[in-house]
């Protein structure tokens, strides 16, 4: 898995290439953990326009690190979901809590006037 990061008035954007299947899913998580670990009560977007798959166990690690996020006062944001990873967001009603949005501009440009 590919990880390239940036930060755009002072909101860290990671963008993921590649899968999370069973093989990757643990590089996955390991991703994530840093970046909760490193983003404590920060505002992080995970663009995720390079992800082309992602199995349940993907969902569930973005659950974990969601609900990370919350507890450390800080705000885990996605946008660029391909439209069958959108669909898996739909149908477990995850869509509800997460914030999600159609691109990374509309992702900063709804945080920066909040």
């Amino acid at each position: 898995m590919k990880v390239e990061t940036k930060e755009l008035n002072g909101i860290k954007v990671l963008r993921l290439v590649g899968q999370v299947r069973i093989s990757t899913q643990n590089d996955f998580k390991d991703i994530l953990d840093d970046l909760v670990r490193d983003s404590k009560g920060q505002t992080v977007i995970i663009n995720m326009d390079g992800i082309i798959y992602m199995n349940s166990t993907g969902l569930g690690i973005i659950i974990d690190t969601y609900k990370k996020f919350k507890e450390a006062n800080g705000r885990l944001v996605l946008c660029n979901l391909l439209p069958d990873i959108m669909n898996l967001f739909e149908v477990t009603r995850l869509n509800r809590f997460i914030e999600i949005y159609s691109n990374e501009s509309e992702a900063l440009n709804k945080i920066s006037l909040q």
